[in-house]
């Protein structure tokens, strides 16, 4: 379970901090000497940086809050450390807060008998919400305090809630208070959590929140959570429907929230995040790549097998991926995969060398990202991209698998509708029956007259669109520059209906032949020439009746490549040329 990997990846990978512990901005600090006093103003922590303009980032205690009363121990907002209310928060409910708040500090006194919360709780005691005003810093402005900020309190120079300040008894109240010894969660029900196999209470929401994906609240997303009938099972709600003990949650909350802020364990596709991991410390798996293609890198990890260079020596390495999501509370999984490092290694070389097609001009074609192939599939592909399409290109360029042929139906009506074949997009089409087996990685890459992977019905559509391209360069040798080409008419009826389509096609282009004949007499014989070489795979100049999706997606890499075969031939004659001049 990719769970219990993610966990491992805790246990075995990280300096976790302790339990029940998690980073968050803390804007303020009260300075207490030994007997509570207040040694003067409320200190601001923090920064003018978009990273402590909030608060110095502190590891502190952490617990999950919806939307009822409870309080984190030492460090939280001024409502329940001050009781000073928001503008529109009830009064009874922030005293509310604020009378948890110091329950909950002489809890841990009485528990932990640290003499130090002692000083806290005598400040608590003769502290006045209605004079706060007071103890801000001189010139700081009443209106601009914010009340959701958080406070937390240093008594004789150490930061109690900090986990730097290691004051071991806080700690350990705070995670028995936590795991169910203590009055905060001992009602969880003792269950078969489903990340270690153990008989242990389980978390009925979890602890801590996934953060940093794209569409998620601010506050964190939730990897496992029910909270309407039609998600519940056997009568389980919140996340007993998927029972895992506080630790297990704890850990593999924590390992994807440090891989979602490393750079160097995610990607990230449109509004999908991957993220991914090994057994071991050290991987070479250059999934970056994937996100920002760097040919140079790319060229090295092509040739990697034939010098020697970037081999991995530990074949037993496994190498695991996740890929995320958010909707509004909720994170999302899309999709896992768990292989070894040699292989993803491997996959990833034959993405790069299946995906190779020429450019638009007939010159090698660089390497595309995932974003970039996905979003050739879409008009608006900010607005419109579906999370399955950068999901299933990441399993074939990271698993192997094949991308399914559904993909292709997307690219073809986006073909249709614009009247044209974009580069990213051939090279989709040629990627996707590469993974399909239909093609070798090495075939299709340029225009192959008459391919011999091709045949019947297949080859015909080849040739139609290699027959539409060439009209076309007719056209424009005959007419030049217009405003509607014969493309922008008939390639969607080209495509489908090559039987109905060609038909006035043909008797057009004749037009076109006579005027080159008598203009331009070296082009006439070439564009002639081309065209009957094209013409002469279809026996009695019949065409298709119909060509269905996959021969249409294969008449696009046709027109694709007769196109840009004309534009390099086109260049080079004219680089010759100008060398002649």
């Amino acid at each position: 379970m990719i769970l219990t990997q993610l966990k491992a990846f805790a246990d075995t990978q990280m300096t976790l901090p302790p339990v029940m512990y998690s980073e968050k901005p803390i804007r303020w600090l009260i300075d207490l000497d030994s007997e509570g006093r207040l040694l003067g103003k409320f200190v601001p922590w923090g920064g003018d940086t978009k990273e402590t303009k909030r608060g110095k980032p502190t590891i502190v205690p952490h617990v999950g809050r919806t939307v009822g009363v409870k309080p984190m121990l030492l460090a939280d907002s001024a409502e329940y450390v001050l009781g000073v209310g928001r503008s529109g928060s009830k009064p009874e409910r922030v005293k509310d807060c604020h009378q948890q708040f110091k329950a909950l500090i002489a809890k841990c006194a009485e528990v932990s008998q640290e003499p130090k919360l002692n000083s806290v709780l005598q400040f608590l005691e003769n502290w006045n919400p209605a004079q706060f005003a007071n103890y801000l810093p001189d010139g700081f402005k009443v209106e601009k305090f914010d009340p959701s900020e958080n406070v937390t309190f240093r008594v004789e120079g150490i930061v109690l809630g900090d986990a730097k300040s290691q004051v071991i008894g806080i700690q350990k109240f705070w995670a028995d208070f936590t795991s169910g010894n203590g009055e905060a969660s001992s009602s969880d029900p003792v269950m078969t959590c489903l990340v270690t196999g153990d008989l242990l209470p389980v978390a009925q929401r979890m602890p801590i929140l996934i953060k940093g994906l794209w569409g998620g609240q601010p506050s964190g997303t939730a990897l496992v959570s029910a909270n309407s009938d039609p998600f519940t099972s056997y009568g389980l709600k919140n996340s007993l429907t998927s029972p895992i003990s506080r630790d297990a949650a704890e850990k593999f909350a924590k390992a994807l929230n440090y891989m979602l802020a490393e750079n160097t364990h995610h990607i990230r596709v449109g509004t999908t995040a991957f993220v991914f991991w090994t057994k071991k410390p050290f991987h070479n798996v250059p999934i970056g790549l994937l996100e920002k293609p760097n040919p140079a890198a790319i060229k090295l990890l092509l040739k990697s097998p034939l010098d020697g260079s970037q081999v991995y020596r530990d074949r037993d390495d496994q190498f695991y991926g996740l890929s995320l999501t958010a909707s509004m509370a909720r994170s999302v999984v899309r999709d896992w995969l768990e292989t070894t490092i040699p292989m993803a290694r491997e996959n990833i070389k034959h993405w790069f060398l299946s995906q190779k097609i020429v450019n638009a001009f007939g010159e090698s074609g660089r390497s595309l990202s995932i974003y970039a192939l996905a979003a050739s599939a879409y008009r608006d592909a900010g607005k419109e991209m579906q999370p399955n399409v950068p999901t299933v290109l990441l399993r074939c360029a990271i698993g192997g698998d094949r991308i399914p042929y559904d993909l292709l139906a997307k690219l073809v009506c986006r073909n249709r509708a614009e009247q044209d074949v974009t580069f990213p997009r051939a090279a989709l089409i040629k990627l996707i029956f590469v993974s399909q087996g239909e093609i070798q990685m090495s075939d299709m890459e340029s225009l192959t007259p008459n391919p011999p992977l091709l045949k019947g019905q297949e080859n015909l559509a080849y040739q139609c669109g290699r027959l539409l391209a060439e009209l076309e360069i007719i056209q424009k040798a005959s007419q030049g520059n217009v405003n509607s080409s014969l493309v922008d008419r008939y390639y969607g009826a080209a495509s489908s209906t090559p039987g109905k389509a060609f038909a006035p096609l043909m008797r057009g282009v004749q037009a076109h032949l006579g005027k080159l004949r008598r203009t331009a007499p070296g082009i006439h014989k070439m564009r002639e020439q081309q065209l009957e070489e094209i013409m002469i795979n279809f026996v009695g100049g019949k065409f298709p009746s119909t060509l269905m999706m996959k021969d249409q997606a294969i008449f696009a890499l046709g027109y694709y490549h007769h196109r840009a075969n004309n534009r390099a031939i086109a260049k080079a004659k004219s680089e010759s040329n100008k060398s002649k001049a």
